[in-house]
């Protein structure tokens, strides 16, 4: 009798955004080499209910929003939290070592790599999305509004920084997604990585019916300061007034306030700002189809799903260049990558809106790009490389 698929188990903690997109999409095409179930504890994202998917929840009522007494203890609140994942992930690794031939290992919401990877006695690949990067960039990225509340938390991130490092340098392979992210991950851990670019799915992505665009400005990312949106809004407001376009913000989770921040920034620079969130891919779909441009001007992302998606729909992207976007975005080929300045993202924005041509030359470019080297399946089938060379 032939041998059955060997039995791959996923595990993931990821909350909405790029991440969990990742995850999902590769699900379908390692079902199709593995017998894949997928572990995943209660909170995190759900993934896709798929034909030859096994799904695993594990119950982890720390992993809910804080509520009542346990924000009152704060930093103790989120101490506690991490040591139940830490006995949690020992939990799951235990039926993994018992069921699994290899184990694929996606980020946590709590700390960027799960402690699950310590507990492993089975081959692991850790697919690292993004590091603690409140840690190791925190001027970039910050999780606290004041000095003093960043005071009380230093033991939290002594904690988490010990925690990721110890389960980060347990993986036996580690992948990254771009290849600035490679040299971020080789200066932290000391790591050599493999890259797995991830792509998005074209045939869902993809330019609408030929017609007139609505032509506002897009800019697609979690409602975060480093997201860049407070750069793209003022590269909107530099235009000139009889040719300043309408600005759409879409977003699915939110920095306390910053919302507030970002619409009293627009009323003050006269641009008329429209903030979505929660809305269906759908939605989105239309909006990059329709958009006059695109604009990415996060703050060293790791890699940058956004400007593949608004590629593969079509839509002129602009793209600071830094982080992971130079490994999807060629300038002047399928987009503009301009540096981190304010005048010159608006005068690429500016380019773009006022020459149409160049803007439909642009999208055709992202397309071709997207559809030849950016799919699900050329990722997937990179990913599969890695998995199968555990065994060798």
């Amino acid at each position: 009798m032939a041998a059955g698929p060997e039995p791959l188990s996923i595990f993931h903690n990821l909350p909405s955004g790029g991440g969990a997109r990742v995850m999902s999409d590769m699900m379908g095409p390692l079902s199709r080499e593995f017998a894949v179930t997928v572990h995943f504890p209660e909170g995190s994202r759900e993934p896709p209910d798929l034909p030859g998917v096994t799904l695993r929840r594990w119950p982890f009522r720390a992993g809910g929003r804080m509520r009542g007494a346990a924000r009152l203890f704060g930093p103790l609140a989120l101490m506690a939290r991490l040591q139940s994942l830490d006995r949690l992930c020992r939990r799951i690794a235990q039926e993994m070592n018992r069921n699994s031939g290899a184990v694929l290992v996606h980020n946590s919401m709590f700390v960027a790599a799960p402690p699950l990877l310590k507990y492993l006695e089975v081959p692991s690949v850790y697919f690292c999305f993004e590091y603690p990067r409140h840690i190791y960039e925190p001027l970039v990225v910050r999780r606290t509004v004041g000095w003093f509340r960043h005071f009380l938390l230093a033991g939290l991130r002594s904690m988490e920084k010990r925690m990721d490092r110890s389960a980060a340098m347990a993986a036996d392979r580690t992948v990254a997604l771009s290849s600035w992210m490679a040299g971020r991950l080789a200066d932290i851990y000391g790591l050599e990585l493999s890259i797995v670019r991830p792509g998005v799915n074209t045939g869902f992505f993809s330019p609408g019916e030929p017609g007139p665009v609505d032509g506002h400005v897009l800019s697609v990312g979690a409602l975060w300061p480093f997201k860049g949106h407070d750069m793209a809004l003022e590269a909107v407001a530099a235009l000139p007034a009889d040719r300043k376009p309408r600005m759409v913000v879409v977003a699915d989770r939110e920095y306390p306030g910053y919302r507030r921040r970002l619409s009293a920034a627009a009323n003050g620079l006269g641009v008329d700002l429209e903030v979505l969130t929660g809305i269906s891919d759908l939605r989105l779909r239309d909006l990059y189809r329709r958009a006059g441009a695109v604009l990415c001007c996060q703050r060293n992302e790791p890699y940058g799903l956004v400007p593949l998606e608004a590629m593969a729909c079509g839509a002129p992207v602009i793209a600071v260049d830094e982080g992971g976007f130079p490994d999807n975005v060629r300038d002047g080929v399928n987009g503009l990558l301009v540096r981190r300045d304010l005048e010159a993202v608006s005068r690429a924005l500016d380019r773009v809106l006022k020459d149409r041509e160049l803007a439909r030359r642009l999208g055709r470019g992202g397309r071709d790009f997207v559809t030849g080297e950016r799919t699900r399946k050329a990722a997937a089938d990179d990913l599969i490389g890695v998995l199968k060379k555990l065994s060798t």
